[in-house]
């Protein structure tokens, strides 16, 4: 009983305690080793150790784990019978499966590459030394040995280490700690020490190939002593032959950075060289300075934009070569960057000007970059010349203030216009609704009322021709036509309305014509009376006391020409002296509104002065606040040699020269019954030999047959309209034929409708309903063979004459035109009975099938028509109608406007049915 107590006390005892989990897997890690190794007789030694490796502490088997990984990994891959696998599979399967032993240095080295293995091989050497060391003479105050401990605690970063350097580093190390320790323990202390570490360090890692380098870390002295412990010949050989590889190993490379110098060389010229070539060839000059100012380097650009040679500047100050501004600026922010590392100038963009030899000015634009060496501070200018840009800078300044002005003038003249063209309005627009519910019993005061009328839509539409000829002459299209004409008539009538207006306001007018100004002269009296009237009119409007005179004299002649002078004085407000410059420009007033504000469109000097510039003439102003002004302008004229019989038989009426257009042949080309009808009552009237075409076609082939001095051409016709007959009449190879003067008729007044007709080659262009007077100027110039090339725009202008208003119709034209001949009104209006329905009806139909092309040309067809009867609202809705086909707009629009014209279509047809049965049989 008492020995089985004794046994299992005995065998409680020998139970091992429980082991960690790091251990366990230490141990784990051996079995694996074991594992691998073939049963061998040759195998008991390495038993025994591995045996006992399971008995050590787990501190002793972390410090012996390397050696007998090592004798295991060695007799895996080397001793092995069966199966011997290489030594990086073996290793690739420990680094796999045991990964968290790697924590401890010792071990984790072997895992190691060969080169950072031998470094690490090293430390851990000389850290052990240390240690040791320590336990002989306690911690280290030297800063020295501090420092090496420390440096050799610290894991390696491979990726920027000098392998070659660090071995000399390790070896400076072991020589300072030996050096350290001889002189405080002595010689035989520190070498044991080292013998000591040595064989603890031999006996753990000498299977390694790496283990050799740690010869490289033991002093010289003590490797000169013969102790046993040190390597076997054998190992010295192994030794020497591993240093040999290191030493080609380091030759080679040695070789192969002389190679990359020699590289980096060619490398750093070509650099220096595509650098030169990119300054030399930059479009912005560069300059680099030093701290004191001193030229460096100056680049071609450079010479080029301040036309200073680069042998003029190198060595020299920049200071120098800078304004007094811009020198005292580069020194006070090189001084300030080299104190503080900052100023306002360096790394910015700044604007600058310089002073070139020739004493001219560039404007650049300057950065200054500023660069820090060993020794100083440089800075490089990069600098480009803005000089251009700086003039188109003020260019467009110049001009924003210009158009400022401008659009504050236009601002001015819109209010102007706004009221100059409503007082009109409102005269013409009140006398009309008077005349309107006047029942025509008192024909006197009827009368005013439409002179009224006359007169205030008079100064509407010289208004609007103001506007209009500043619009031509700022477009540059307004041409002169020069005609013999009577100077002193045209200055007596300008002057007999105006002389008027002055005695209303009690000014004197004075009209001096010296005796030398000839009664007849050449020119454009159209433009001479509209400048006159432009300054006349001011010279009234601005004198509230004392007198206006008119002179004009020649100022001097020739046999060719003779140029007048022209000169208009009044005794009015006057113009400063600061303003009198502006008061040609467009829109201009001198006057601001207020109280006495002086009503003006602003455009009459501008256009007086551009219409005598046209003519080769100056308009020149003098003027005195408070005193008055004179206006004075000379223009050459050519030499008429009309007498004054001659002047008077071309303005006599056409009744006078009827004779002169008997035997005219004229063809008219128009497809609408009412104005062929139209046109032959009013030719007939003048003798001439009427003959009538439908369409361009049937125009064609009368041509053939008969020779026309005239042809009358509608614009828009069926089957060949005019453009297109007038192009194959210019074309035709008969000179009788394609030299026809051509007049293109058209109820359009839009431009695009006259620039079709002058492409055709149509000589002249009038709107319908045709102008007697307009037709008469043309047969004359035919007659006299005058006709010009350039297209010439007439308007229907005649004014207008008081006539019976009925509700819709308006026959003043028709009257007019046929000096109330009853019979040809009565054959236009039952023509316009008979053809109007059918065009009618074919309009409504166009509309309600949605074609366009019929209901354009419908409408254009009935537009004519109503327009000659004087239906005007009709006419408007008709015209709106012809261009929304054309433009193609919705159908339902078209509807509306159909709609509102045949609310009073019936009735219409009613008054005129009305009016034919009023006329006299």
């Amino acid at each position: 009983m008492i020995l089985k107590w004794f046994k299992r006390i005995t065998t409680a005892k020998k139970t091992n305690p429980k082991k960690s989990q790091e251990e366990q897997e230490i141990i784990d890690l051996i079995d694996f080793l074991w594992k691998e190794i073939d049963i061998s007789k040759n195998t008991s030694n390495l038993k025994i150790k591995v045996k006992a490796f399971r008995e050590f502490s787990y501190v002793k088997k972390i410090e012996f784990l390397p050696e007998l990984y090592l004798f295991l990994e060695e007799y895996i891959t080397e001793k092995n019978a069966i199966r011997r696998p290489s030594r990086q599979f073996v290793r690739n399967q420990i680094i796999e499966r045991y990964n968290s032993l790697f924590k401890h240095t010792s071990f984790k080295l072997i895992f190691d590459p060969l080169k950072e293995q031998e470094l690490i091989l090293c430390k851990v050497f000389l850290s052990n030394v240390l240690e040791k060391s320590s336990e002989l003479i306690g911690s280290y105050n030297d800063s020295k040995i501090i420092y090496i401990k420390k440096y050799l605690d610290t894991p390696y970063n491979f990726r920027t280490i000098d392998l070659i350097k660090e071995r000399k580093n390790l070896l400076d190390f072991s020589n300072q700690i030996f050096l350290k320790i001889k002189n405080s323990l002595g010689i035989n202390a520190i070498t044991n020490i080292y013998l000591l570490i040595y064989k603890k360090h031999f006996q753990s890692y000498h299977l390694l190939d790496s283990f050799t380098a740690t010869l490289n870390v033991i002093p010289e002295e003590i490797l000169a002593k013969d102790l046993i412990n040190f390597p076997s010949k054998q190992q010295m050989h192994k030794m020497l032959q591993k240093q040999l590889y290191s030493l080609e190993e380091i030759n080679e490379r040695l070789t192969k950075e002389v190679v990359e110098r020699k590289k980096v060389e060619e490398e750093l010229k070509y650099s220096e060289h595509l650098n030169t070539t990119i300054l030399e060839t930059a479009m912005d000059g560069v300059v680099l300075v030093n701290s004191k100012g001193i030229v460096l380097n100056w680049n071609k650009q450079a010479e080029n934009i301040l036309e200073l040679k680069r042998e003029e500047t190198i060595g020299y100050s920049i200071y120098s070569l800078v304004p007094y501004k811009l020198r005292q600026e580069l020194k006070r922010s090189f001084s300030n960057y080299i104190q503080t590392g900052d100023d306002e100038l360096i790394n910015k963009r700044v604007e600058t000007s310089v002073n070139r030899k020739n004493g001219s000015i560039v404007y650049i634009e300057l950065t200054v970059i500023a660069i820090e060496t060993k020794d100083d501070y440089l800075f490089n200018g990069f600098f480009r010349d803005i000089t251009n840009r700086k003039i188109i800078d003020n260019e467009i300044r110049e001009a924003k203030v210009i158009a400022e002005k401008s659009a504050k003038a236009k601002t001015v003249f819109l209010s102007n216009m706004s009221h100059e063209i409503r007082t009109p309005l409102n005269v013409i627009l009140g006398l009309t609704g008077i005349l309107q519910k006047s029942d025509f019993s008192n024909l006197d005061i009827d009368k005013k009322n439409l002179d009224g009328i006359q007169f205030s839509a008079e100064n509407l539409l010289i208004l609007i021709n103001d506007i209009l000829d500043f619009s031509k002459i700022e477009a540059g299209k307004l041409t002169l036509h020069n005609t013999d004409f009577s100077l002193k008539e045209l200055i007596t009538n300008i002057s007999r309305g105006f002389k008027i207006k002055a005695d209303e306001k009690g000014l004197k007018y004075t009209m001096l014509i010296d005796p030398s100004v000839p009664k007849f002269i050449i020119g454009d009296q159209l433009r001479l009376n509209q400048i006159l009237i432009n300054l006349i009119g001011n010279a009234i409007k601005f004198t509230q006391t004392g007198e206006i005179t008119i002179q004009v004299k020649t100022e001097k002649s020739s046999k060719k020409g003779i140029t007048i002078n022209f000169s208009v004085k009044d005794t009015g407000v006057g113009i400063p002296e600061d303003k009198l410059k502006n008061i040609f420009e467009s829109f201009y007033q001198v006057h601001k509104p207020g109280k006495n504000k002086i009503e003006g469109t602003g455009l009459g000097l501008s256009i007086s002065k551009q219409l005598i510039e046209l003519q080769g003439g100056v308009l020149k102003a003098e003027s005195k606040p408070g005193a008055g002004s004179t206006f004075d302008f000379s223009i050459t004229y050519a030499k008429s040699n009309f007498r004054s019989t001659e002047i008077d038989r071309k303005h006599t009426t056409m009744s006078e020269n009827n004779h002169n257009l008997s035997g005219v042949k004229v063809l008219v080309v128009e497809d609408n019954k009412m104005n062929q009808f139209f046109i032959k009552q009013l030719f007939s009237n003048w003798h001439i030999d009427t003959h009538i075409a439908d369409n361009g076609m049937i125009a064609l082939e009368k041509l053939k047959n008969f020779t026309y001095d005239l042809i009358l051409m509608d614009m828009h016709m069926p089957v060949m309209d005019g453009p297109e007959t007038t192009e194959i009449i210019r074309n035709s190879d008969d000179n009788k034929i394609n030299k026809i003067p051509i007049i293109a008729c058209s109820a359009d007044v839009f431009p695009e409708s006259k620039k079709k007709a002058i492409e055709s080659g149509m000589n002249f262009y009038l709107t319908k309903p045709l102008s007697e007077q307009a037709l008469e100027e043309i047969l004359l110039s035919i007659l006299s063979k005058n006709i010009q090339n350039d297209t010439t725009t007439s308007a229907s202008t005649d004014k207008p004459t008081p006539l019976e208003v009925k509700k819709f119709c308006d026959l003043s034209f028709l009257k007019k035109t046929f000096d109330n001949d009853i019979e040809i009104i009565q054959g236009v209006l039952q023509i316009f009975i008979d053809e109007t329905p059918k065009d009618y009806q074919k309009l409504k139909q166009a509309i309600e099938e949605k074609n366009w092309d019929i209901t354009r040309e419908t409408a254009h067809k009935l537009k004519s028509s109503f327009k000659t009867i004087g239906l005007k609202n009709e006419t408007d809705i008709l015209q709106k109608i012809e261009y929304s086909s054309k433009e193609k707009v919705e159908f339902s629009l078209l509807k509306e406007y159909f709609i509102e014209l045949n609310q009073s279509y019936s009735k219409i047809i009613k008054e005129i049915n009305q009016y034919i049965q009023d006329f006299p049989s």
